[in-house]
């Protein structure tokens, strides 16, 4: 089975938090599954990263169906919990997705302040010519989210954008997640489950990508365990999956962990030292950066002209009498009302 993904940043392992929760699925389950890191969208069963292909050849999309197909074949990240409720970790992850979820989409896809920031992050990680609309996917579903909760259209007026209610409920929910996880080393104790998983998804990214309106970052910063219990996460599991691209300023976090999940146990149970290990990215040269550009007008004339000429727009004339070919511009064609 092969998984595609979201290349990381900042040392995390991916930049995406669907990717990111089920990652840390993934770990806490024991699945062994083949990891690829420049996944395309666009190949994707909903347009999205992650997807996982199977060893039948079948593409499965999205967090949910891809955590239902690997507890079908054994892959359970809740099997180690002894003597929690299901349906108690399955109301706390619908709690968060409840009050957490719509403004944290909408602080990374709807916010104008935001958007430029991180539609850029994603289109550096999608191949061209994808990297012009698979973005757009995030910001369709978060215009489906404000309308259907908070009554506003992304592209209404600013001044409509009243999200003081998503905004409220994400930071209790921030301050709820973290008196609940107290000192613990995980949201029950000491053996995760997929409820650490689905907390590490948003608290990595909210923790790691800086954005010109940080409200959610900076609350997430304020409280130190959670802050912990990222960074705790990250140097455990994702040792070899770290990633900071070169020039990013990593919010001050460029490093990535030099232990795997059992060298805690090797040191005694001691905490891993963060090393600064972390791969860096050989394709953000000024000369690669030239080229990206260069490809990516080349590419978008050829969407605009492709476009024009499905449209009616533009039309392609043939002279059947020995003239040469040329492009012509239909004129609108108005009534006379006179």
């Amino acid at each position: 089975m092969e998984l595609f993904l979201y290349k990381g940043e900042w040392g995390l392992p991916t930049i995406d938090y669907d990717c990111a929760r089920l990652l840390a699925y993934l770990k806490f389950s024991d699945a062994k599954i083949t990891l690829n890191f420049n996944g395309n969208p666009f190949s994707s069963p909903d347009g999205m990263l992650p997807y996982l292909v199977t060893d039948e050849g079948k593409k499965i999309g999205g967090y949910n169906k891809i955590t239902e197909f690997l507890q079908s074949r054994g892959f359970d990240a809740n099997a180690q919990l002894e003597g929690q409720n299901y349906i108690v970790i399955n109301g706390c992850i619908q709690y968060v997705f409840e009050n957490l979820y719509p403004y944290f989409m909408y602080n990374l896809w709807g916010d104008p302040q935001n958007l430029d920031t991180t539609r850029a992050l994603y289109a550096k990680r999608i191949p061209i010519p994808f990297n012009f609309y698979c973005p757009r996917k995030y910001v369709l579903k978060t215009n489906e989210l404000t309308v259907s909760l908070a009554g506003f259209a992304l592209e209404d007026s600013v001044e409509l954008h009243d999200v003081k209610d998503m905004m409220l409920n994400a930071k209790k929910c921030i301050n709820w997640i973290s008196e609940k996880l107290g000192e613990n080393r995980f949201f029950f104790g000491d053996t995760p489950s997929e409820i650490d998983a689905v907390l590490y998804g948003y608290l990595s990214v909210l923790l790691k990508l800086s954005l010109p309106n940080g409200v959610l970052q900076n609350h997430v910063k304020q409280c130190s365990n959670l802050v912990k219990f990222v960074e705790r996460i990250t140097k455990i599991y994702f040792a070899r999956e770290g990633f900071t691209s070169a020039g990013s300023n990593g919010n001050g976090s460029s490093s990535s962990s030099s232990s795997s999940n059992g060298s805690s146990k090797a040191n005694g149970g001691a905490e891993p030292k963060f090393s600064d290990g972390t791969q860096k990215d050989a394709d953000d040269t000024p000369y690669e950066r030239r080229k990206r550009y260069v490809v990516s007008g080349i590419f978008a004339t050829i969407a605009m002209v492709g476009y024009a000429l499905l449209s009616g727009i533009l039309t392609i004339s043939h002279n059947d009498h020995g003239g040469s070919n040329f492009i012509s511009y239909d004129e609108p064609e108005y009534d006379d009302e006179d």
